[in-house]
């Protein structure tokens, strides 16, 4: 009976290859999400963004989603149109609530030359095998003129990753991309098409 326990790990090591024991859950790549972008109006030659002044409205959070989670969905968007560059400065407006022509009136009176509007659609939460998603609305308007420079839509599928098992037992599992990695690579996705 001992020699059979001893060499129990042998036959089953044998059985299921070497490589299912040896692999670590850690060494796994977490793969980052691609998101589908639809580009509704750009500019007819390139604009070089980075050298005017954005006033950025808060993130407006369609549906019934909490109007203070709109307030992180901003933040996050910011810091990514920040770090990408996009814009020479970008400055926060306090509120999403003013009629459209009182935004503009004051963007156009503290002398930026675009307003970035966002607006995010409810998101739809992976469960189980059941694939999410995370989307966003974008448009930058020239404060002058009044029209539309960009207009981009995206979106990024939340996919749960599967559990692991071996035969000792259940394994770690990476977890699935989040909402806010869903928000970060449609932002930057938006970015560098605006850079290009």
């Amino acid at each position: 009976m001992i020699l059979f326990l001893i060499a129990c790990p042998f036959i089953l090591s044998g059985c299921a290859g070497s490589s299912f024991f040896t692999t670590d859950i850690n060494d796994r790549q977490i793969k980052k999400p691609v998101p589908k972008l639809n580009v509704v109006i750009m500019p007819k030659q390139h604009t070089d963004l980075s050298r005017y002044r954005a006033l950025m409205i808060p993130v407006f959070m369609a549906g019934a989603q909490e109007q203070h989670w709109g307030q992180s969905v901003t933040n996050l968007v910011r810091s990514v149109v920040l770090q990408e560059g996009v814009f020479g400065t970008l400055e926060l407006f306090p509120t999403n609530n003013p009629g459209d022509q009182e935004i503009m009136k004051q963007a156009r009176d503290r002398g930026f030359d675009y307003l970035l509007e966002i607006s995010m659609p409810p998101v739809i939460e992976p469960s189980g095998d059941s694939e999410g998603w995370v989307a966003l609305h974008l448009q930058v308007i020239s404060v002058d003129k009044g029209y539309s420079l960009w207009r981009i839509y995206g979106e990024a599928q939340l996919i749960p990753q599967p559990t692991l098992h071996c035969l000792m037992g259940q394994r770690a599992f990476v977890p699935a991309p989040s909402v806010g990695q869903g928000i970060v690579s449609i932002t930057r996705q938006m970015a560098m098409v605006m850079r290009q």
